[in-house]
C-alpha cells in the first residue's frame, strides 16, 4: 500500500512588485493615438463606402439597357452609400454636403423610386448624381475638433 505524502507547509508570503504610479503624459499620449487610429479607421471606411456608391452608379451607367430586374439593388446600395455619406458630412459640420447626400439618397430611394431606369434623361441623372460622389472623394476634408 502506498504511503501518503504530505504537502509541506510553506510559510514564505510573496511579495507583489510595487506599482508604478500613472503618467499623465504618457496616458494622454495613448489616448490621443487611439484617437488617431479611429480617424483614420473612420476616413479608411468612408472612402471605401463612397468609392463602391462611385463604382455602382458607373455601372448602372454602362449596364443600363441589362438593368431591369436589379434596379432594386442598384438603388440600395446607392441609397445606402449616400446615406453614410450624409450621416459623416453631418458629423463633420458640413451640412451643405449633407444635403447634398440627402437629397441623392432621396433620388435613390428603393422603397418609392423617383424615376425609373429606362429612356435617356435617367442616365443623365444617374451620370450626374455621380458628382457629389468623386467631389467629395477629390475635396480635402475638414476635421471638426471635439468640443473638450
Amino acid at each position: 500500500m502506498p504511503t501518503p505524502i504530505g504537502l509541506q507547509d510553506s510559510w514564505e508570503v510573496r511579495e507583489l512588485p510595487p506599482a508604478k504610479p500613472l503618467d499623465e503624459a504618457v496616458w494622454q499620449a495613448w489616448l490621443e493615438n487611439g484617437r488617431e487610429r479611429d480617424r483614420r479607421n473612420s476616413a479608411a471606411r468612408m472612402v471605401a463606402v463612397k468609392w463602391v456608391s462611385l463604382a455602382g452608379l458607373v455601372m448602372v451607367a454602362a449596364l443600363w439597357s441589362y438593368l431591369g430586374p436589379y434596379d432594386v439593388i442598384a438603388r440600395f446600395v446607392v441609397a445606402v452609400g449616400a446615406i453614410a455619406v450624409m450621416f459623416h458630412a453631418i458629423d463633420g459640420g458640413r451640412y451643405a454636403l449633407a444635403a447634398v447626400f440627402a437629397a441623392v439618397a432621396l433620388l435613390y430611394n428603393p422603397v418609392t423610386p423617383a424615376f425609373s431606369f429606362s429612356g435617356d434623361w435617367p442616365r443623365a441623372l444617374v451620370l450626374a448624381s455621380a458628382v457629389p460622389f468623386v467631389a467629395s472623394l477629390t475635396a480635402p476634408t475638414v476635421r471638426k475638433e471635439p468640443n473638450a
